[in-house]
C-alpha cells in the first residue's frame, strides 16, 4: 500500500493505492488521524484500492469518529466496484460521505452544523 497527502484548498486529500488489510491499515489510520487537525476537510481517494478488509473498514470508522469529535469533514471518494460492494455488504455506506470523484467530494459546501 502507498499513501500520499496533498493540499487542495482547505482540504487534505489522502491518495491510497494497493491493499488495505491488517498489515497496512495501521499506517493508513495514523496518516488520516495526523491529517485531521491540519484541515477543515480530509478527503480519502480510494480509486487505486484493490482490496480492503475489516481492519481497513475499522480504521476508517475510527477516523470518522475522531473527525466528528474535531468537527472536521471526512469524505471518501473514488470507490471502485469491488470496494463499493464491500462498503455496501458491511452497511458502512450509510455512515460515510461518499462521492464518485474528487471534484464532487471537494465541492464547496456550507459546513455541517455541529451537535450542541
Amino acid at each position: 500500500m502507498t499513501i500520499s497527502v496533498r493540499d487542495a484548498g482547505r482540504a487534505k486529500v489522502v491518495d491510497v493505492a494497493g491493499d488495505v488489510d491488517m498489515a497496512t491499515s495501521p499506517a493508513l489510520r495514523r496518516t488520516l488521524l495526523d491529517a485531521l487537525p491540519r484541515a477543515a476537510v480530509v478527503a480519502v481517494n480510494l480509486k487505486a484500492i484493490r482490496y480492503i478488509d475489516s481492519s481497513g473498514i475499522a480504521s476508517l470508522i475510527e477516523v470518522l469518529k475522531d473527525s466528528q469529535r474535531r468537527n472536521t469533514e471526512f469524505i471518501l471518494f473514488g470507490l471502485g466496484a469491488n470496494i463499493k460492494a464491500v462498503f455496501e455488504l458491511t452497511h458502512v455506506v450509510r455512515i460515510f460521505k461518499i462521492f464518485e470523484t474528487e471534484e464532487e467530494a471537494l465541492l464547496e459546501r456550507p459546513p455541517a452544523l455541529g451537535n450542541p
